[in-house]
């Protein structure tokens, strides 16, 4: 039986649900080196290990809509679960905290947040720095006997899903653009290809601006696609 190629086995990988999107974003940062881009590199890397800080460019899709929720109890009754808005955080905090949650860590911790979660039941995930701001939201109420114990954004695990999705889509977009420019029943793209190609998977970070890619002078040179060394690049399944 000949050898599938690369770029075929690739491409059958990201359309397989089963394949992780880490084995995909792996074999992604050898590619931009060979061809040079930084940009592809750097989003394969963050995708992969998390985003640096929260004040680091963020792609769109990773900014979520997510209710913020507190549990609270006094001596007459207990609330559990309930929305509140982020105008009842403390005011130092209005600024910095909204029903917009910014999710940086990695598309592995991504995986494990959702694995097995029940649909129905949402993630709790906490507010930085939300103990202090539990302490002074309960002294803010201590004249109603209100202890408020947690703060936290209350997050379905659908909206973790889309951003596996999002990234899964865009590497898709990546491979049907090097189709797009290749030469019919080639295999293996020029620096200039995959350049064009990072360029059309839409990467923008949260002001709207798209990911700009500078090719280096080598355009036309060939980019040999990584094959995949179970041992080194590669999870077992």
């Amino acid at each position: 039986m000949p050898k599938q190629p690369p770029l075929d086995k690739f491409e059958q990988d990201v359309l397989d649900e089963s394949v992780p999107i880490q084995q995909l974003l792996r074999l992604v940062i050898v590619l931009g080196g060979r061809a040079f881009s930084e940009p592809l590199r750097s989003w394969a890397r963050n995708e992969l290990q998390g985003y640096p800080s929260p004040d680091a460019p963020l792609p769109t899709y990773r900014t979520i809509s997510a209710p913020l929720q507190a549990d609270s109890h006094s001596r007459f009754w207990q609330g559990r679960n309930e929305t509140i808005s982020a105008l009842d955080l403390p005011d130092i905090a209005h600024d910095l905290i909204s029903e917009q949650l910014p999710v940086t860590f990695s598309v592995g911790k991504i995986q494990n947040l959702i694995a097995g979660q029940d649909p129905h039941t949402p993630l709790k995930l906490g507010l930085p720095g939300s103990a202090e701001l539990a302490r002074l939201m309960t002294s803010e109420r201590s004249g109603h006997g209100v202890v408020v114990e947690r703060i936290y954004w209350s997050v379905h695990a659908s909206a973790l899903h889309d951003i596996l999705e999002q990234v899964r889509n865009r590497l898709l977009e990546f491979v049907a653009e090097l189709r797009a420019t290749m030469e019919p029943g080639g295999q293996e793209p020029t620096v200039g290809q995959v350049h064009q190609a990072v360029q059309t998977i839409n990467i923008t970070v949260g002001d709207y601006s798209p990911v700009h890619v500078i090719a280096p002078h080598r355009r036309s040179a060939p980019v040999s696609f990584p094959t995949r060394p179970r041992h080194r690049w590669w999870l077992q399944r």
